[in-house]
């Protein structure tokens, strides 16, 4: 794969952080590149429905989901007892598990943590 992935591990109370990762990956996507974008620790918070209230910020990570996909970790869902379910449907938020992190992140050129 050879494609960039962003890790957002902020939560939404780092805005400026997780904004710097959602526009990276709104600008590669309007370069036709497909980012794999991944979810962890305090980030799967973010894929909460109003997890944000600026409409921006709601705008970036709808268009990843579109258009790219976004995976959480199912482990940092389960520190945090979020099930699927509990997260913005709109999104369809893909889990995957750490040996599939692992994974995917060995098939990607380079990995952004935000």
């Amino acid at each position: 794969m050879d494609t960039v992935m962003i890790v957002i591990k902020s939560g939404p109370d780092s805005i400026p952080r997780v904004s710097e990762g959602l526009r990276l990956s709104a600008a590669m996507l309007g370069y036709d590149q497909m980012p794999a974008i991944v979810f962890v620790d305090d980030g799967v918070e973010c894929l909460r429905k109003g997890a944000f209230e600026d409409p921006t910020m709601v705008d970036y990570l709808q268009a990843s989901s579109d258009l790219a996909g976004v995976h959480a970790l199912s482990e940092s869902l389960e520190a945090r007892d979020i099930e699927i379910g509990d997260l913005d449907r709109n999104l369809e938020v893909k889990p995957l598990d750490l040996d599939g992190l692992a994974e995917m992140m060995s098939e990607c050129r380079a990995v952004a943590t935000y």
